[in-house]
């Protein structure tokens, strides 16, 4: 007699968008009954917490653990999971879920839930900020401010919340000083806003680096220079839209390594990790090979 999978555990914060991701349990349990697929729907009590339940899981030996909501939660399932055997299944929740997007899985449920009972398992890199783990990319400057516009726009979903907190923030951007050491070489920088990427989507769908990869090993970094605030503006819509020719006021590179560090005697600046403030300046980031399962479907998504 074959013996029933184990259920599947799926983590996720009950508070999230103000409760709404409550609505989606219901559902998502009778997507992955269709899979002939049980679930145990387990709550976190924050971002720490999810962590450590998905270790726990991990250390349990569980083949695959899920995590229902955002990008925020899903760097959190996989800060638990990395370096283990345990494959990391997402079912998106959040506004603008972007990681899933880069990894080809869909927003609905009985889709996502399909993917996570029959996919495929795909090894990828993370970028590790002083242990803070990170899926998707890195950043500081301007993001603050838009992160702050954004959220405050409740109304707006996907990709044109984060637009328009692009467009109220270039209106009085602030600017930053960084001392960047990359892959052992300092460079100088003055601007508004520095990205490291790993995903290179962020923002409900806007492009932060147009060739980043999940699985090359590298970080890639996208300098936002200071320009006249009206030139800013349109150049920056214009790039983070997608169209990343032609901007003088943008660098890229890549790298294994970048040691972020504000000037001496000035004051620290906040760090985001996947939409989150996790770290201030001065800090390192570095990429980790290789170090997370992920869960796709089990034919290959044009890359994204």
């Amino acid at each position: 007699m074959t013996s029933s999978p184990a259920p599947i555990p799926v983590i996720l914060n009950p508070a999230a968008r103000r409760g709404a991701v409550r609505k989606r349990i219901a559902p998502l349990r009778e997507a992955f009954a269709v899979e002939g697929i049980e679930t145990s729907v387990v709550e976190s009590r924050s971002l720490r917490h999810a962590a450590e339940l998905a270790a726990g899981f991990a250390a349990q030996g569980t083949p695959t653990v899920a995590s229902l909501g955002g990008d925020g939660l899903v760097r959190a399932v996989a800060s638990g999971l990395v370096g283990t055997e345990s494959a990391l299944g997402i079912i998106p929740g959040g506004r603008g879920n972007d990681f899933t997007g880069k990894l080809g899985i869909p927003k609905d449920i009985a889709a996502a839930a399909a993917i996570v009972s029959s996919g495929r398992d795909r090894t990828i890199d993370v970028l590790d900020l002083d242990g803070h783990i990170c899926v998707g990319n890195v950043s500081l400057g301007l993001d603050s401010a838009v992160l702050g516009y954004a959220d405050s726009a409740r109304r707006i979903n996907g990709h044109w919340v984060y637009l328009y907190g692009v467009a109220r923030a270039v209106m009085r951007p602030a600017r930053i000083r960084l001392e960047l050491t990359i892959d052992g070489e300092l460079t100088e920088f003055h601007g508004l806003s520095a990205g490291f990427a790993n995903s290179g989507r962020y923002g409900g769908g806007l492009r932060l680096s147009p060739e980043a990869e999940l699985d090359d090993g590298l970080i890639d970094v996208v300098l936002f220079k200071d320009a006249p605030v009206p030139r800013l503006a349109v150049e920056l819509l214009w790039f983070l839209s997608g169209h990343h020719r032609r901007h003088p006021h943008i660098e890229f590179a890549r790298a294994r390594q970048v040691h972020i560090a504000a000037p001496e005697n000035a004051d620290p600046i906040e760090l985001f990790a996947d939409g989150d403030a996790v770290a201030h300046t001065p800090a390192t980031l570095t990429i980790r090979p290789a170090a997370l399962k992920v869960r796709v479907a089990s034919i290959p998504s044009p890359s994204r």
